[in-house]
């Protein structure tokens, strides 16, 4: 990728993840700041980008030789003698030279089993593929299918926020965050995030009082001693009906005393229970657990954006925010949770219903999910195709070791160059070069998507692997139909159709026949020009502008020109912005023209 800042992959990691998911609908946290600070810009090289990846396509080939002959000597080989010199003429099938090797038939053997472990990973590969094709995706219907007209939208947010009525959700968890309902132009200021800490107060304490009165309000002893109170009077009316059964003559009389005793019967109970009474009274939790207002200092909140503001309309932002006041200062400070998985409870029970509708989990996965899987198994089968070469290719040129010692000419032609085996190994060159006046072809690949931006006699790099060097060749011809192996090189689009072409590399290069390449070529549709990425860009009654500082040093607001978008990150800038240009970024309360600009270094978003 060609860019003009080694900033950019910070850019993209962090703003894309962070700012983007808050500030697609003009959402930023100012709060905690003083009014009147002057506003940060930073340097275009930052946010922006003039050339993107996809410039530069490679594809990879093995070399051929004709009418050339390159030596190499591998770290097993010995010379032990040479028989010819500098600018001598031979002739095919003359003895170059002889060595020793300490490559045993053994170690051949391990790199013929290397060749045949890939293959069979490749077919397991290949079966695993088999099995992704046959998954049936998981099915989402869509909520709704009535005209758009007939669909109700419901309310229609005309303040600047509404926050959640339910207190059950105060804010002390994720799970019970409030809902603050903001408007699209609205940005969160000091003044909104007060209301939520008193809205999140006032709930809290509301759900401390529920608790304290589900305490129960008497201890669990007490039945145990009102069940022993009744045992002990029960024996005190026995005395009095002893009395009178002595008299015989009126036995009806002693019969109403039987009758009265029962009245202290039960006043004797009363001084039992009565003590009771003041040893529950330190163990009752509700007299002193008079709540008072719970104080807050951080809570957890979902700002919701909706589409033009209504309150069933599709939810342009969702985002989770943990707010945090400093006890001191009073200042706001800001962490961000994922509230994907909770339920928007400011929706009736029939509305929220609508948007879950049954879903077919079939097998559990998405089609975009099987369809990602798909393209991953298949790059890992290519993947594993091109390490077979590469291994196939390392074992074809050890078999050429495994022989009767000598090295033969395999063309008549000179000894255009002759090396010790020291100064070969030091200068990463052939030992031995002979020539016929031929050169070398390496045979490469390009996507049926780049193919009509290669023409013949086009420049390309070659880059040799095994000694790091870089030579000039040129594209000799292109085939006009595609590979039937499926080519692939590991880059690029997995289900395109690749195209053969070859090059030509002149007899001064070093390679070496049988070798592995890559080959490096300029595509002719390179995108050129000014993007920016998206959070630094606002719309405004359909025009786009951002936040530039000016020669006085003071920020502006200036339109800008837009073309098409780069992988949903980026905007192409036709007119507007320069690679000179100090850009802001375009939300919170001191961000307005005529205010004062300094230039500062893309860390301070995520103080």
């Amino acid at each position: 990728m060609k860019r003009k800042s080694k900033g950019k992959k910070l850019l993209i990691t962090l703003v894309s993840l962070v700012l983007v998911a808050s500030i697609g609908a003009g959402i930023w946290f100012v709060a905690g700041k003083n009014g009147g600070e002057p506003v940060p810009v930073f340097p275009f090289m930052y946010l922006g980008m003039t050339e993107y990846w996809g410039d530069s396509q490679e594809s990879y080939g093995f070399v051929q030789t004709d009418g050339v002959q390159t030596v190499y000597l591998s770290n097993t080989q010995t010379v032990t003698e040479v028989f010819v010199e500098a600018g001598q003429t031979v002739k095919k099938g003359d003895v170059l030279l002889s060595f020793d090797t300490t490559l045993s038939d053994l170690a051949l053997e391990r790199k013929r089993l290397d060749v045949e472990k890939l293959k069979l990973q490749l077919e397991d590969a290949r079966k695993h593929l088999r099995e992704i094709n046959a998954m049936r995706p998981m099915v989402i219907p869509q909520p709704s299918d009535k005209p758009e007209e007939d669909v109700d939208l419901g309310e229609l947010l005309t303040e600047g926020y509404k926050i959640s009525q339910n207190p059950d959700f105060d804010g002390s968890s994720p799970e019970r965050a409030l809902i603050c309902w903001l408007h699209s132009a609205a940005t969160v200021e000091d003044s909104v995030l007060d209301a939520l800490i008193l809205k999140a107060m006032e709930y809290q304490t509301i759900n401390a009082e529920k608790e304290a009165e589900k305490v129960p309000s008497s201890p669990s002893p007490m039945p145990q001693e009102e069940t022993g109170n009744p045992t002990e009077t029960t024996e005190a009316p026995t005395d009095p009906t002893e009395a009178p059964s002595d008299p015989t003559e009126a036995p009806t009389e002693p019969s109403e005393p039987e009758t009265e005793p029962t009245e202290p019967e039960t006043e004797p109970s009363e001084p039992e229970t009565k003590p009771s009474e003041p040893e529950t009274e330190p163990t009752d939790p509700t007299e002193p657990e008079e709540p008072e207002e719970v104080d807050v200092d951080r809570f957890f909140v979902v700002f919701k954006v909706t589409e033009n503001n209504y309150a069933l309309a599709a939810k342009t932002v969702w985002q989770g925010i943990y707010v945090i006041r400093d006890e001191q200062t009073g200042a706001y400070s800001f962490k961000f949770f994922d509230a994907s998985l909770i339920q928007d409870h400011t929706l009736a029970p029939d509305e929220e219903a609508e948007e879950k509708p049954e879903i077919d989990f079939g097998s559990g996965f998405t089609a975009a999910q099987i369809a990602q899987m798909r393209a991953e198994q298949e790059k890992a089968i290519k993947e594993l195709e091109f390490s077979i070469k590469m291994a196939e290719a390392d074992y074809k040129i050890a078999q050429t070791e495994v022989s009767d010692g000598n090295i033969y000419a395999q063309i008549d032609g000179v000894v255009v160059s002759l090396l010790s085996a020291e100064e070969a190994e030091l200068m990463q060159q052939p030992i031995l070069k002979v020539s016929a006046g031929g050169g070398f072809y390496v045979e490469g690949n390009v996507s049926e998507l780049d193919r009509d931006n290669l023409v013949i006699g086009q420049e390309v790099t070659i880059n040799d692997w095994n000694t790091g060097m870089m030579y000039t060749g040129r594209i000799e011809s292109l085939g006009d139909y595609p590979q039937a192996d499926g080519y692939w090189n590991g880059m690029g689009n997995p289900t395109a159709s690749y195209y053969p072409f070859r090059v030509f590399v002149e007899e001064s290069a070093d390679l070496q026949s049988g070798s592995y390449v890559s080959i490096q070529f300029a595509a002719g549709n390179a995108e050129h020009g000014v993007y920016l990425e998206n959070p630094f860009i606002r719309t405004e009654n359909g025009r786009s502008y951002v936040y530039v500082a000016g020669e006085d040093g003071l920020l502006e607001k200036r339109y800008v020109t837009t073309g098409k978008s780069l992988w949903g990150s980026y905007t192409e800038i036709l007119e507007g912005v320069g690679e000179e240009d100090l850009i802001a970024f375009p939300y919170g309360k001191n961000v307005k023209p005529g205010a004062e600009a300094v230039e500062s270094d893309i860390s301070v978003l995520y103080e």
